[in-house]
């Protein structure tokens, strides 16, 4: 059985998305839609180019915010998925979300940030003390930390 070959009909209105500059033609949530089709496809490169792209037009955007740090995450770039979650936090405030919180514990781990991991479950845990990863995060959190001494924790931010 022979494959169809798809019209521009057929196409994804995002496979034409492709660049900062074809980027600029739409909003936050397409730009977002846009990154997502590209994971979708495992074509990074695209994605993180559209990332950039949306942070310089919607910097204030949550739909950009999030789907930034969830790319930075699967890049690894923990650095940029702990700026991007921060922010959206921020931006959240009073209405940050338990997964947010949760999503930056788990990046500041990666780092071997330890105890800031630590506080921002418990910040979590304050908003939102039904959310069973936080939860987790904060009871594995507090065990380890009682094996770690603080100079390590102060080395970890210096790198």
């Amino acid at each position: 059985m022979s494959q169809a070959t798809p019209t521009m009909a057929s196409a994804s209105p995002y496979e034409q998305v492709c660049s900062a500059e074809q980027a600029s033609a739409y909003s936050a949530a397409q730009i977002r839609e846009a990154i997502a089709y590209w994971v979708g496809r495992d074509r990074l490169d695209i994605a993180d180019a559209l990332v950039a792209a949306g942070m310089g037009l919607y910097p204030t955007s949550e739909d950009i915010l999030a789907i930034g740090a969830l790319l930075a995450e699967i890049n690894q770039d923990w650095a940029q998925a702990q700026e991007c979650l921060e922010r959206l936090i921020e931006l959240q405030g009073k209405a940050a979300t338990g997964e947010s919180f949760f999503h930056l514990v788990r990046v500041m781990r990666c780092r071997s940030a330890f105890y800031a991991a630590y506080r921002t479950a418990q910040r979590g845990l304050d908003k939102h003390p039904q959310h069973v990863g936080l939860a987790q995060e904060f009871a594995e959190l507090a065990e380890l930390l009682e094996s770690i001494p603080v100079e390590t924790e102060a080395r970890a931010h210096t790198n």
